[in-house]
């Protein structure tokens, strides 16, 4: 069975019954920028002349970006996103990082899942806190195989490699009994027949799916929120999905590697994006993007960027309140690793997801939140 899926805490079987309503809880879906994007080129100061002396090569030149004003420009190749940003539906949070940032994938990433302080280790993910008081039942889904921010034994989680490869795997599954004959045995009993409720629900839902009426891009990316999009206006019953898109470690020809990701990015952002409004669901998603760190501010000798601190996150949805939040990092004032001081606490931004979409109490409140929702 765990070769077959891995299923990330437990599922109560009487939430897991099909039910023909259609769910209207408010949703999240987080997209991760597996890497390390690069925030100075996403969000670029292209007004800034020590942008161009730092990044001589690899800078973004002015008469490329998309400007949306304040001295900022949108990378070209996510000019897809352009008219969302025009109708209000789309705030870019600047300077995001945290105190005493590491450089390692691994841990970065670690921090920010768990939002922990970077010199302590936690086995909880931010979400796995805080999902469990949304609603009982299905917390999250993942398409990709880490919880990341929805781990904890409490969340209720599944991680799939697609919805079409879960039912088809789990379609092997017989349900089994429960049954008290001891712990070990008793948990395995439990553990598979919540798989195969799992897939009872799924099944249900996605046998005749809500027509999404827009085309996706055959991207991996572009796959992947075609399934989420499917599973929304399906109603399947989870309060937040989660999809990565990874390469963003451009240590060297980043502007051809970083431009063929946003524009997968942006496409899939917009078609999403679409699918929401055409199915009445937008003003109940809320979609934000997270990777582990930015880039290097000088741009290194391989037309790179090694690995860096503060970065940029975008969100996206109909009750997000456009705009560029967060002080603008100051190209002057740069750590001693030549990286950009963060001006947003990345638990900042947590703060705001869970206060104001989630609704959900938080342990963030000394960060303050955002106005961006």
């Amino acid at each position: 069975m765990a070769a077959l899926l891995p299923l990330l805490g437990s599922l109560p079987a009487e939430v897991m019954a099909a039910s023909g309503s259609r769910p209207t809880q408010r949703i999240l879906v987080l997209v991760k920028l597996a890497g390390g994007n690069d925030g100075l080129n996403t969000l670029v100061p292209y007004t800034d002349p020590l942008y161009q002396q730092y990044r001589p090569t690899i800078g973004i030149p002015k008469h490329q970006v998309l400007d949306i004003g304040q001295g900022y420009g949108m990378n070209p190749y996510l000019k897809v996103l352009q008219p969302w940003w025009e109708k209000g539906n789309m705030a870019w949070v600047q300077g995001v990082g945290y105190p005493n940032a590491n450089l390692s994938h691994f841990r970065s990433i670690d921090i920010w899942e768990t939002a922990s302080d970077a010199g302590n280790y936690q086995d909880i993910g931010w979400l796995g806190s805080l999902l469990p008081g949304c609603k009982p039942g299905l917390h999250g889904i993942v398409i990709g195989d880490s919880s990341g921010p929805m781990s904890g034994k409490n969340c209720h989680t599944i991680a799939m490699e697609s919805p079409q490869t879960f039912l088809s795997q789990i379609k092997l599954l017989e349900d089994m009994p429960q049954t008290n004959a001891n712990p070990v045995l008793a948990h395995l009993a439990n553990v598979h027949h919540q798989l195969y409720a799992a897939g009872e629900q799924l099944g249900t839902k996605l046998q005749r799916p809500t027509p999404l009426g827009v085309n996706f891009s055959t991207s991996e990316i572009g796959r992947d929120l075609e399934a989420v999009a499917k599973m929304i206006l399906s109603g399947v019953d989870a309060t937040v999905y989660m999809v990565t898109l990874d390469g963003f470690d451009t240590h060297t020809n980043q502007n051809n590697v970083q431009s063929n990701l946003l524009h997968h990015l942006g496409g899939a952002l917009d078609s999403f994006a679409q699918a929401m409004q055409r199915g009445g669901r937008w003003n109940d998603v809320m979609l934000m993007t997270y990777s582990e760190f930015g880039r290097r501010v000088q741009e290194n000798h391989g037309k790179g960027t090694d690995h860096g601190a503060a970065s940029v996150q975008l969100v996206m949805g109909g009750k997000v309140r456009g705009g560029i939040y967060g002080d603008r990092p100051d190209l002057k004032q740069l750590d001693a690793d030549g990286n950009l001081q963060h001006t947003v606490d990345f638990r900042k931004v947590y703060a705001t997801v869970a206060q104001n979409w989630l609704r959900q109490k938080h342990p963030w409140g000394k960060f303050g939140t955002l106005p961006f929702v």
